[in-house]
């Protein structure tokens, strides 16, 4: 058969979009190979070395003059092990995890990028079963943004935060990032930020607790529920089972009151208390949630309110915020506010 030169023309051109068909298939599954190989090295994460020991008691004892105590100071617990990525130009990509190691799905890490004249753009990512997120990174200054994932605390939704790996949030987008993130039950922030605002609770990642009270001064006339000037507050916080990752340390706290009338407990693992408040001298005090996030949440904050010496305590979220809002390099704990009365 004489093949015209039409035809020898469309043999040709199918012989070379069946060559360049098979060649951009093998190349997509070299990438797709690449990729998975890549990314199948953290199948299972591999061994992880032991949790931090948090038991024991600490006690802490405040002056007059001092208004806050962070409870588990200012060392960031040792990090999980992660498995190794490259970086790849433009791209943010990584993993996240909780302390033990174990890959955390659905987390929302996010970032945005600045420009000259004050223009910006945005990218996201959320977490697959692996605990690994990728996206582009738009163009300019970038620096992480909602970088939180929900989890159950207390039969409750609760959003918590994501501290960094390594700290830093911020870098210039042509570069590319690797950057992993790990749930904290406690942990300052950004270092900065607690040197500039130590009572400030979302510099913490751990829970906090916010007491108030009204004090009879000398030479006034008394009233009876008003704590005396020269008297001395005791706060005990007891773990009811253990915390996020174990922990079962409990903490005391004695308050000289003086000319205060507030004072805070920062950095709490993340757990349930039982929580009791005395003077000194043994007298019980009464105890009710007040404040914005008063009975907020049906089983998160002082449970049962209006108590008498004893009680239960857990912590509350920002209610208002998603994992898209969380601010990087900051907690979503807010202070639960606690009256406290004789």
């Amino acid at each position: 058969m004489t093949i015209r030169p039409s035809s020898l023309f469309n043999a040709q051109k199918i012989k070379y979009l069946i060559v360049n068909k098979s060649l951009l298939i093998a190349a997509l599954l070299f990438i797709g190979c690449s990729k998975n190989a890549e990314e199948g090295q953290a199948q299972g994460w591999g061994e992880q070395p032991a949790l931090p020991v948090v038991q024991g008691q600490a006690t802490f004892s405040m002056s007059g003059s001092e208004n806050y105590v962070n409870v588990m100071g200012n060392t960031i617990p040792r990090m999980p092990l992660f498995p190794s990525l490259s970086v790849k130009g433009g791209i943010a990509r990584g993993y996240v995890a909780d302390l033990s190691g174990k890959p955390l799905k659905g987390a929302h890490i996010g970032l945005s990028s600045t420009m000259d004249g004050g223009w910006y753009s945005s990218g996201s990512g959320i977490t697959n079963d692996n605990g690994y997120y990728e996206f582009t990174i738009p163009t300019g200054a970038a620096y992480f943004f909602g970088t939180a994932v929900t989890v159950t605390y207390n039969e409750t939704p609760a959003v918590m935060a994501l501290y960094p790996v390594g700290g830093t949030t911020s870098f210039p987008s042509g570069s590319g990032v690797v950057k992993n993130f790990v749930l904290l039950s406690y942990g300052p922030a950004n270092p900065e930020a607690v040197a500039q605002q130590p009572n400030n609770e979302s510099n913490y990642y751990g829970g906090a607790l916010l007491f108030n009270f009204h004090i009879n001064y000398e030479g006034d006339t008394p009233i009876p529920e008003y704590l005396p000037e020269n008297g001395v507050i005791e706060i005990e916080l007891i773990p009811l089972g253990t915390g996020l990752y174990g922990e079962t340390k409990s903490f005391k706290i004695t308050k000289k009151i003086g000319n205060m009338n507030a004072f805070n407990i920062h950095n709490i693992p993340v757990g349930k208390y039982t929580i009791n408040a005395k003077m000194s001298d043994g007298r019980k005090l009464k105890m009710n949630a007040i404040g914005t996030k008063a009975n907020v949440y049906e089983f998160l904050g002082l449970k049962p309110d209006n108590a008498v010496g004893t009680s239960t305590v857990t912590f509350t979220p920002n209610h208002q915020y998603t994992p898209v809002m969380v601010p990087s390099f900051k907690s979503n704990w807010d202070a639960l506010e606690i009256g406290l009365k004789l």
